[in-house]
């Protein structure tokens, strides 16, 4: 009987050396070696339409407020494995969801005939970009330098870097960008708006926020 016994537990032990808790441990492995297969030596990113709206604040004749979020729907971007950032967007993009507005603002305070274009540069941390694991967020605090409608601004973005895949890394603001109409030149064209709208005035500050997933280039 006591042999017998023996048995049974030998046999137990035996099946549960087989169960399926005991294949999710030994499956761990190869989780871990994926992980280590992610890219990590720097390289080249680059993205296509990012996403990029800025938020403007219109004070009627009653003195009320009316905040509005418009978008870019033309851009694109390249980070080098060398640091180096630039990103291209075309102004003439302009989507505030009325056609007549966007084409006062590319006529009047683009003046896209003229500044086709914006760009933005900077020199990034590309290493500590390209060391991050899947699902790693790295924040930075990233110097930029906005060329737009002849001016040159030199900015500071507070940036969140996720990478979601071996190839492609998300890249958002955590909080808006605050451009200037005064700096960038614009207030004349923003006059214009405000007469033309029968508005009492357009708020000066417009922040502007960016999203963008960037692919690695094998």
């Amino acid at each position: 009987m006591f042999k017998q016994s023996l048995i049974v537990a030998a046999s137990l032990l035996a099946l549960a050396a087989c169960s399926p808790a005991n294949e999710s441990a030994q499956n761990t492995q190869p989780v871990a070696e994926a992980a280590q297969a992610v890219p990590q030596t720097p390289a080249d990113w680059e993205v296509s339409n990012a996403t990029i709206t800025f938020l403007s604040s219109k004070i009627n004749k009653q003195l009320n407020s009316v905040t509005e979020q418009s978008r870019f729907t033309a851009s694109q971007a390249v980070l080098g494995k060398d640091g180096g950032f630039k990103m291209e967007v075309d102004l003439s993009s302009v989507n505030t969801g009325i056609e007549i507005r966007d084409q006062r603002l590319k006529d009047w305070v683009f003046e896209t005939a003229k500044f086709a274009k914006a760009n933005v540069t900077g020199t990034v941390d590309v290493d500590a970009v390209s060391k991050l694991a899947v699902g790693e967020t790295i924040n930075l605090k990233q110097p930029l330098v906005l060329d737009i409608h002849g001016k040159q601004l030199n900015l500071e973005a507070d940036l969140a870097a996720q990478r979601i895949s071996a190839d492609k890394i998300m890249v958002s603001t955590l909080s808006p960008v605050l451009l200037d109409i005064k700096a960038m030149d614009m207030v004349g064209g923003v006059a214009q708006l405000v007469e033309v709208m029968g508005l009492s005035s357009i708020v000066e500050q417009v922040p502007v926020s960016f999203n963008a997933e960037f692919t690695r280039k094998k």
